[in-house]
């Protein structure tokens, strides 16, 4: 035991817990006296799974084919080759790699990103073996949803993969930056607490999931432009829906130089404060501030900054 207590939580019981099949979110919201979800209760949990989805995608290949081949063709219909397409909790990057094979119009660039660096890492090897040559075009990296590291109006598609799913509480907070970076359109894949049965609507409230994204699209000033239901779920307590949405558009105007624009789109977490990528870390000359890239990731979140003011000299 150190002399002060850690602020992360009590890991040793959690994956005791999580071997024995317990729920973990529920046993890190009861750690903290808590009744939501928060980043680090996600990041943990998520950390602890790292591999098991990769698992389960090997051992359910024909769920995984007729899950991400659904998908591809409704998002094949949202996609050029001249556009970027961001992944938001691509998690063990399992449902992106199949689906970017699949796609027809491929885009230019896919980013992706997820809250835990160990899932990231994990399904990298993944995802060279199922893209192949289609890898070349991924950009993937560790951020927190609620502060997404890319500039404005930056990305012409966003998607999603059940990723808004856990939480519950921030879900007007989340859809917000993700109006902030999508320039074109957002193509989400996520549960339905409104067709979801009696059952299923429990398990969601206990797991502290989701709901009525529709209203809350409508009171960001988004649209809503279309709701599909997805055949080929593989939890039938846990509805897929597709949600196609047309962002609003900022309201102020976004300026950038030609200096920017040659560093790239990622910004300091949350803001328009463009990063230069510098040896094996990103900068920002306005603010000091820089975030590390570990096993050739770069780490994108507020809390793995650094201050460095003296690069500026």
């Amino acid at each position: 035991m150190t002399k002060r207590q850690l602020k992360h939580f009590d890991i040793s019981e959690a994956k005791m817990a999580y071997k024995e099949g317990k729920n973990i979110t529920e046993l890190l919201r009861a750690q903290k006296n808590i009744d939501s979800n928060t980043s680090e209760i996600i990041e943990t949990a998520y950390d602890l799974q790292a591999g098991s989805y990769i698992e389960h995608i090997l051992n359910n290949p024909t769920q995984a084919a007729a899950y991400t081949t659904e998908l591809a063709s409704i998002l094949n219909n949202h996609t050029t080759e001249a556009d970027s397409l961001l992944d938001i909790g691509t998690g063990e990057l399992t449902t992106l790699s199949y689906l970017i094979r699949r796609l027809e119009n491929k885009p230019k660039e896919v980013f992706a990103f997820d809250i835990s660096w160990s899932r990231i890492y994990k399904g990298i090897t993944y995802a060279k073996d199922v893209m192949g040559v289609d890898y070349k075009l991924l950009k993937p990296f560790v951020a927190d949803i609620s502060e997404i590291p890319l500039l404005d109006k930056s990305i012409n598609i966003t998607t999603s993969s059940h990723a808004l799913e856990p939480n519950g509480g921030k879900l007007k907070e989340l859809l917000g930056e993700l109006f902030r970076i999508t320039i074109d359109k957002l193509v989400l894949f996520e549960p339905c607490f409104e067709i979801n049965t009696e059952e299923g609507k429990q398990r969601m409230e206990k797991l502290g999931y989701i709901k009525n994204i529709d209203g809350a699209v409508e009171e960001l000033g988004g649209k809503l432009v279309e709701k599909i239901i997805i055949k080929n779920t593989s939890n039938p307590l846990n509805p897929t829906v597709c949600f196609i949405i047309t962002p609003p558009p900022l309201v102020k105007k976004i300026s950038r130089n030609k200096s920017d624009i040659r560093s790239g789109i990622f910004s300091v977490p949350g803001t328009n404060i463009p990063l230069k990528e510098v040896e094996n870390y990103y900068f920002s000359n306005l603010v000091g501030l820089c975030y590390p890239t570990l096993k050739s990731i770069p780490i994108l979140k507020s809390n793995a900054s650094i201050l460095a003011s003296s690069l500026c000299d």
